[in-house]
């Protein structure tokens, strides 16, 4: 208290640690507010997506995969089964263009949709990538309805058959991501219509105990105990994150 000096050097070492941290993050392109994933050229599917040599084809894992690049969306399967990577099974397009037919903002590049439901100019708003989200939504509709409640389909979707993989270009906002997965996990309302309620597939001890087994208030389901019907039921609800595939 006498000398009236301080010891800086703790702070110092405080600062210095911060510095170093600021430039890694910046040197490794951490972008606050993204989902910094890429689509590389190898990599490997999950673990619960590879193909078990000892199963018939129509007995493989689906392996469903959603890419999202700057142009455009690419549905396919590691399987096989719904496309590949090169003739994949649905391309989806940009849109959400100013003029371009629209019922909730986040369909509009502006996120901005009229009362006459078209996609309005603002160049003040930031542009945000925008997809033509229905029409990957009908086409994981098209499928889980084809494979879990067409003819031949098994009596109950088994849960890991919920899983889809989701891929995306380090460029794409996280807003756009929200959409793709919003569209993967269940059925959308028909243009200028309610959005239907959506339940959910759980393993849920609890759930699995109760005598009915589909909980209205948590709008969670047991996927053992309840037939399948994609206009209610989740399409994809188990989205994962990966680097890519070989």
């Amino acid at each position: 208290m006498e000398s009236g000096e301080i010891n800086l050097i703790p702070y110092l070492d405080i600062v210095t640690n911060l510095m170093l941290f600021l430039l890694a993050s910046v040197s490794a392109n951490i972008i606050f507010g993204q989902i910094n994933t890429t689509l590389p050229d190898q990599g490997a599917p999950p673990a619960s997506q590879q193909n078990d040599p000892q199963q018939t084809p129509d007995e493989q894992p689906l392996g469903l995969a959603v890419a999202v690049t700057r142009d455009n969306i690419r549905v396919f399967s590691f399987s096989g089964l719904e496309g590949t990577l090169v003739a994949p099974k649905a391309i989806i397009a940009r849109t959400g263009k100013p003029g371009d037919r629209c019922d909730q903002s986040f369909e509009c590049e502006t996120n901005k949709c009229s009362g006459q439901q078209v996609c309005v100019l603002d160049p003040t708003a930031d542009v945000t990538p925008v997809f033509d989200y229905r029409k990957l939504n009908d086409t994981l509709a098209e499928i889980a309805a084809r494979r879990f409640d067409g003819p031949g389909a098994p009596k109950f979707r088994k849960l890991e058959t919920y899983q889809a993989v989701l891929m995306a270009d380090p460029s794409i906002p996280y807003g756009s991501l929200i959409s793709v997965i919003s569209a993967m996990r269940c059925k959308m309302g028909a243009f200028g219509k309610e959005v239907p309620t959506c339940f959910m597939p759980t393993n849920d001890p609890g759930l699995k105990a109760a005598t009915n087994p589909i909980d209205q208030d948590t709008r969670l389901y047991d996927p053992d105990r309840t037939d399948y019907d994609p206009t209610r039921d989740a399409l994809f609800s188990d989205v994962v994150f990966s680097t890519g595939f070989r």
